[in-house]
């Protein structure tokens, strides 16, 4: 069945399609990916709560989606990176019909319907990102008619022009994190091995796991908890996890964080836990004109003689202004790209962040040794 769909833009932009997924509306940040694959990972990372993803790669869905029953031996799902789809909807060129793979349990299309998340195909992607380059990250409302129904285009540009921003009138980071600490062990005998806290903003699986395949307990924390509460549990050392929205929204985790670095606990960041991490020393943040939303972005390590290059995952909308960090503090990464900070250090404490994604899905695993480089640092 064909079913008319339509995206409408603030600035007042309409693009015509047609639906798949759920018969339904969403708004909010039009954000582009451009991933070649991997889009199971992508859909289900919580950093795009409150975006709706546009896919620059051609063809989406050719291999279907794999099921959440397939766990590793910790008993996290295997290839998602949450319990559920968190972007809000998404946009495509053509999604594939008749995909085949031997481990997909089903299509795109009927996935998102399931998880009741619209998406429209037939829009020209390149069309699309060329104008969020140029204007900006842009809100926007989608709509995926039932069959048969016919779309009132007046009034979709009149509600998109009001559209609200998640970043303002939702918790983006409280709908995503746990609320809750969960446990996990690495072996039956937890007592054998270090354990680290990691501070939930809406962490995705991989990174749970690239530090229990490092022989770590973890216990996961809501992203509010507090010193106090931290160190109860006398961890080794602390990681903070990525997440959506604005990192200033974060009150709470960013006093966690100094008390962390004041303390001398041995404290990694990811993604959103490098802004964190940047606004715990007394530094600031910025919201990035279109942000990085790639498998395939290039960054340089400052701190070696020889600068090597790597090529990282990322998903963020906002960065740490390199020009306001204190003097103890240093610019460990930048992007080869647009020279914005992708990792931050303390000079003499043991704690540093990264921008990027070290535990990748999707993407490569060239700075997986990261992970590797905060446990020599653990107590």
């Amino acid at each position: 069945m064909v079913r008319e769909a339509f995206l409408a833009l603030k600035n007042g932009m309409i693009f015509k399609g047609q639906g798949f997924g759920a018969s339904r509306e969403a708004s909010g940040e039009v954000v582009f990916n451009t991933s070649f694959a991997n889009y199971p990972d992508s859909l289900t990372d919580p950093s795009y709560n409150g975006q709706i993803i546009a896919m620059t790669t051609p063809l989406v869905g050719n291999y279907g989606v794999p099921s959440y029953d397939v766990r590793d031996q910790w008993g996290i799902p295997k290839y998602f990176e949450s319990d559920s789809i968190k972007a809000e909807g998404l946009i495509v060129w053509e999604c594939c019909k008749q995909p085949y793979h031997y481990s997909m349990a089903k299509s795109l299309d009927q996935w998102m319907q399931d998880e009741k998340k619209p998406g429209i195909e037939g829009i020209d992607v390149r069309q699309l990102t060329k104008i969020l380059r140029h204007y900006g990250v842009m809100l926007g409302i989608m709509k995926v008619a039932e069959e048969g129904e016919h779309i009132d285009l007046d009034d979709l540009k009149k509600r998109a022009a009001d559209c609200p921003d998640p970043n303002v009138t939702r918790n983006l980071v409280g709908e995503m994190c746990s609320k809750e600490n969960k446990v996990y062990n690495v072996s039956d005998h937890p007592e054998e091995h270090k354990t680290v806290a990691l501070i939930d903003c809406g962490v995705k699986y991989n990174i749970i796991r690239s530090l229990l395949r490092r022989g770590l307990n973890v216990v996961v924390m809501p992203y509010d908890a507090t010193w106090e509460q931290v160190v109860e549990f006398n961890p080794n050392g602390i990681v903070f996890s990525n997440g959506a929205g604005d990192p200033k929204d974060c009150k709470q985790a960013i006093k966690t964080m100094a008390a962390c670095i004041e303390n001398d606990m041995p404290t990694f960041g990811i993604c959103l836990g490098n802004q964190i991490m940047g606004l715990g020393v007394g530094g600031d943040t910025y919201k990035l004109k279109f942000g990085h939303r790639a498998a395939n972005k290039p960054v340089i390590d400052l701190t070696d003689p020889v600068k090597h290059a790597f090529i990282t995952s990322q998903n963020h909308g906002f960065a740490v202004n390199k020009d306001t960090l204190p003097p103890e503090m240093e610019v460990y990464f930048i992007c080869a790209d647009d020279n914005t900070v992708e990792g931050i250090r303390h000079k003499t404490k043991p704690a540093f962040a990264v921008q990027f994604h070290p535990e990748a899905t999707p993407g490569p695993q060239d700075t997986e040794y990261l992970f590797d480089k905060f446990i020599a640092m653990l107590k």
